[in-house]
């Protein structure tokens, strides 16, 4: 399970955790003294952009903040953010750099490709405007697609699945899905992909991590398994199926209404409460989900006077914030360098797959004025 999923899944079953709106994150009282950005348009996503360019080490990278290691995951998913929101191109074009040098051990291990990673690469490099199929060169191994497209299995049980035992997911599944139409290869193996992914959809619109055949039940969501439909796996599983023109045997609206909590978050797993507590992560999976649903503003997702996007934008550090964490965003109180890899896409309404655009060079502020 990626490590967004596992992180949430874990602090959720932790009943002390800090409330949504711990620590200084922008809140309804001083949020309109803390989003004034510059140069560029007032937005949380601006902030946040800004913020995750300035966090990029010298060559490009991103440095995990756990490990403290580069890391290609990370550098990837800030390609995508700065790309959704029009900013950072040096930035973008550093990172891309990065990653066409030291990808080759992110996406295989032991000469096995992973079909997630290869997914989240492609979506990076198409959003960047790279070519994935000749991704830092012209051999077998730079041609991204080619090599994501081997990954899945033509016929058999499990006919459509990209990946091979444990790689089999529906999370990474769909992240396949994602890179495929990221670059308009929608042929028999998306539709054979697109199919299986739609076999594993449960008939409360959600789809589980772990289950890997239509014929294994569903579990019933619970904040206490780690196996049960969770929002993180239907939010990209929802992106796939529309972005590969699939379709749902069950609406996913239905499964998200009942995971919302009562704040305007979302958790992890399908069900409101629960000892579960919202998070930044789901909660910005969520909105992308929406957003492709064309449902994101609908009556419905406002609980308690707040809508997702409102409650994502309360997880963010404002003018109270030291300067180094303004823009960023808290996970449980404590800022977190993924939790604002993961919210600046959603908080610019931008589903996945990310379209490439004309960036600017600005790496916006808040407008705090002198800290």
């Amino acid at each position: 399970m990626p490590s967004s999923v596992v992180r949430a899944a874990r602090a959720c079953l932790v009943a002390v955790l800090v409330c949504l709106t711990a620590g200084v994150p922008i809140g309804a009282a001083d949020a309109a003294n803390s989003v004034s950005l510059t140069p560029v348009a007032s937005d949380a996503a601006a902030a946040g952009a800004g913020w995750i360019a300035r966090d990029m080490s010298p060559t490009g990278a991103i440095v995990d903040a756990e490990s403290h290691q580069a890391s290609a995951g990370d550098t990837a998913n800030a390609v995508l953010a700065l790309v959704a929101a029009g900013v950072g191109a040096n930035q973008v074009k550093a990172a891309t750099g990065w990653l066409e040098h030291n990808y080759a051990s992110y996406v295989s291990s032991k000469g096995v490709d992973s079909p997630g990673r290869l997914g989240l690469l492609i979506l990076a490099a198409a959003a960047a405007g790279a070519d994935p199929a000749h991704f830092g060169g012209n051999s077998h191994a730079n041609n991204l697609v080619a090599r994501l497209e081997a990954t899945e299995q033509p016929t058999g049980a499990l006919a459509g699945a990209f990946g091979i035992g444990p790689e089999v997911d529906a999370f990474d599944q769909s992240l396949a899905l994602l890179a495929l139409a990221a670059t308009k290869n929608l042929g028999k193996q998306a539709r054979l992909g697109e199919t299986y992914l739609a076999s594993l959809q449960c008939t409360d619109g959600g789809w589980e991590y772990s289950r890997t055949t239509k014929s294994t039940p569903c579990a019933t969501p619970n904040p206490k398994n780690y196996s049960s439909p969770d929002t993180n796996t239907t939010a990209l599983a929802v992106m796939a199926t529309i972005a590969t023109a699939g379709h749902f045997a069950h609406s996913p609206v239905t499964f998200f209404q009942a995971s919302q909590e009562a704040n305007g978050s979302f958790g992890v797993y399908g069900v409101a409460g629960e000892g579960q507590s919202g998070d930044p992560d789901s909660t910005a999976y969520v909105i992308q989900a929406l957003t492709a649903l064309h449902v994101i503003d609908a009556p419905q997702f406002v609980k308690g006077g707040t809508s997702p996007q409102e409650a994502l934008g309360r997880f963010q550090y404002g003018c109270k914030a030291p300067v180094s964490e303004r823009g960023e965003y808290s996970y449980f109180g404590s800022p977190s360098q993924l939790a604002t890899l993961q919210a600046v896409p959603a908080a610019a309404g931008d589903p996945f797959p990310i379209a490439p655009r004309k960036l600017s060079v600005a790496e916006p502020r808040l407008g705090c004025g002198a800290p």
